[in-house]
């Protein structure tokens, strides 16, 4: 697997999507509000199969820009060929010259482009005099943001942006996310992708509704679990729920999944002695030398002097969450995830097991990531 990162966590942004064709002002006013709750301000705003004309779509759009933008949101578009053809909104510098007056009366702040333009098209675009950042795919396997730079876009108004996939199997590789990634990741540049929820009544602009990921992945896994994920790959800057509406308990959990500590769900085994407890309660670190791929391992969890019994000495499981006992001399009391099986000597005890769905996480764990133990009841 590829990584393009240190695997440390940082704070990301959140953000949601509305299709305001197909639910109501009020459901869509309310999931803004209740987002901006959570800390959320980006929003994708589908301009995808609108109907009417263009006095009419600024109209009936302008409310839900207006209520986003005094609720902090900043607000990205998706346009197509057809809708621009239709409303005579001409962006090629080609063809009758770059208007974006339409974009400025939505209230739009960056406009999401997949219309087959030129490079040189693109990056006067990009230049334009209203301050309208442009959203590129962020999944080519081509340098297509570098081509945009170079042709004297600026990078500030650059945004790159990875499709999501209403199609279950259609969703992309984690190799392939991580080829397109890599061209924004190494000049630092902002880069959007998608989770989905998993709320069964979840819809996005089609009539196909088996979840919207980018990451095909991400399809069934809990919607934190996706968010740290794309945390902890530490390339994308912008995580955006896909379909709509995602529950007030996903918004939750993905605010409080979006942190610089990684929270892993854990499982106790049975009748563990409360000083184990306790040390899993720690604030943990991974030592910056956990480098052969059997274990993490963590710096603060020995300056706990209280003895460690032996307690359960199975054999290890990748996700087992371990700490080693007295008869391992000095390394008594140390608080350790296993990434691979191991044979256990009798000096190690298993004390609690880390979702299976969260495994994918164990290969983010970078020296000096800070982590957390939720203890599942």
């Amino acid at each position: 697997m590829r990584t393009l990162t240190n695997g440390r966590p940082g704070a990301c942004r959140l953000g949601i999507s509305l299709y305001p064709e197909f639910a109501s002002r009020e459901e869509n006013f309310d999931y803004l509000r209740r987002a901006a709750s959570h800390g959320f301000d980006v929003l994708f705003l589908a301009l995808l199969g609108v109907e009417g004309t263009y006095e009419e779509i600024v109209e009936r759009y302008r409310p839900y820009t207006r209520l986003a933008h005094e609720l902090g949101f900043e607000i990205f578009c998706d346009v197509n060929p057809m809708v621009l053809k239709r409303l005579g909104v001409g962006i090629s510098m080609f063809q009758g010259g770059i208007d974006l007056t339409f974009f400025k009366e939505l209230g739009i702040d960056a406009m999401r482009l997949d219309l087959g333009m030129s490079d040189l098209e693109e990056a006067e675009l990009a230049k334009n005099a209203d301050g309208i950042k442009i959203c590129i795919n962020g999944a080519t396997v081509t340098d297509h943001v570098g081509a945009l730079l170079s042709c004297g876009a600026p990078r500030e108004a650059l945004v790159g942006c990875h499709n999501y996939y209403p199609h279950r199997y259609t969703g992309v590789s984690l190799d392939y996310f991580m080829r397109g990634t890599e061209y924004w990741a190494k000049r630092g540049m902002r880069l959007q992708a998608f989770v989905s929820s998993g709320a069964p009544n979840a819809f996005g602009p089609w009539p196909v509704t088996e979840g919207l990921p980018t990451l095909e992945m991400h399809r069934d896994l809990p919607i934190e679990v996706q968010v740290k994920h794309f945390a902890m790959m530490g390339c994308v800057t912008d995580i955006l729920v896909g379909n709509c509406f995602a529950t007030e308990e996903e918004l939750a959990a993905m605010e409080r999944a979006n942190s610089d500590r990684v929270r892993f769900t854990t499982r106790l085994v049975g009748g563990l002695p409360e000083d184990m407890e306790r040390r899993l309660g720690m604030d943990l670190s991974v030592r910056g030398d956990c480098t052969g791929g059997y274990m993490v391992r963590t710096l603060e969890s020995r300056m706990d002097p209280a003895p460690v019994e032996p307690f359960n000495t199975v054999d290890i499981e990748r996700g087992d969450v371990i700490i080693d006992n007295r008869l391992y001399g000095q390394y008594a009391g140390e608080v350790q995830i296993a990434l691979a099986p191991m044979k256990n000597s009798g000096k190690t005890n298993v004390v609690g097991h880390i979702d299976e769905r969260e495994h994918v996480l164990l290969d983010y764990l970078a020296g000096g990531t800070r982590f957390a133990f939720d203890i599942m009841e």
